[in-house]
C-alpha cells in the first residue's frame, strides 16, 4: 500500500528536499506541495492524503498552525499530521499535540532518516517525535509514571495480555485497563473510549526510553 503525502512549508527548498527524498521510497508518494498555509485544507480536500506534513511559521500570510491542525483533525480525523519545524518550544509542542498532531519533527534532524520513518509510523497509527521534543512532553506535559504504572508498562512490553498482567500483579483486569488509560494520558497517546492502544503505548515508551528498544 502506498502512503499518500502532502506538504505545506513556506520554504521552497524544504519542499523540494522532501519531495526529492521521498522519490527513493516506493511505498511513499508525494501528491502535492504548497508554500501557503491557507492552502492546507483545500489541498487535503483535493488529494485526500494519508499524512500531511505541516510547517508552523508561514511568511506573507496570517497562519495559525494550532487552529489549522485542530480544524484538519476535526474534519479529517483519519489524516495524520506531522509537524516539521525549526521551533522546539515546549508550548508549541504541547498545544499542537493537543490540537491533533501525531508527530513533531525538527528541521535540524536528519530528514533522510527520520522523514520516511515518521511517515510510516503515523500511517500505522503510531506517533513520532524528535528526541528533544519527546523530552519536552515528558518534562512539561506529564506526571511521572508511578511504580505500578511502570510495572504494567513493563509487562505490556513483554507481550502479556491484560488478563495475564492482572494475574501477575494480583489486581483485577479492570484495574489494569484503568492503569493503561492513565498511562496513555501521561504519554500523550490518543485512545478510543476506555481502550488503550497497546502497540502505540509500547512504541512510545520505547521511543522515550521508558522501555528498552527491541
Amino acid at each position: 500500500m502506498t502512503i499518500r503525502v502532502i506538504a505545506v512549508d513556506d520554504h521552497p527548498l524544504i519542499l523540494k528536499a522532501i519531495t526529492d527524498l521521498l522519490k527513493d521510497f516506493p511505498d511513499i508518494r508525494m501528491l502535492a506541495t504548497t508554500n501557503q498555509g491557507s492552502q492546507l485544507l483545500p489541498l487535503v480536500r483535493e488529494h485526500h492524503p494519508d499524512v500531511a506534513i505541516v510547517d508552523l511559521a508561514m511568511t506573507g500570510e496570517p497562519f495559525d498552525p494550532i487552529s489549522a491542525v485542530k480544524t484538519l483533525h476535526e474534519q479529517f480525523p483519519d489524516i495524520k499530521v506531522l509537524v516539521l519545524t525549526g521551533y522546539d518550544d515546549g508550548l508549541w509542542v504541547r498545544e499542537l499535540v493537543k490540537a491533533g498532531a501525531s508527530g513533531y519533527m525538527l528541521k535540524s534532524d536528519d530528514l533522510s532518516l527520520n522523514i520516511p520513518q515518521a511517515i510510516r509510523a503515523l500511517h500505522q497509527g503510531l506517533r513520532f517525535f524528535s528526541p528533544g521534543v519527546a523530552d519536552k512532553l515528558i518534562d512539561h506535559d506529564m506526571d511521572h509514571l508511578t511504580q505500578r504504572e511502570l510495572s504494567v508498562l513493563n509487562l505490556l512490553g513483554k507481550g502479556l495480555t491484560t488478563g495475564a498482567i492482572a494475574q501477575n500483579l494480583g489486581v483485577s483486569e479492570k484495574r489494569v485497563r484503568n492503569i493503561l488509560v492513565i498511562i496513555c494520558d501521561k504519554l500523550g497517546i490518543e485512545r478510543t473510549g476506555e481502550f488503550a492502544p497497546r502497540i502505540s503505548v509500547i512504541y512510545k515508551a520505547r521511543e522515550l526510553g521508558i522501555l528498552p528498544k527491541e
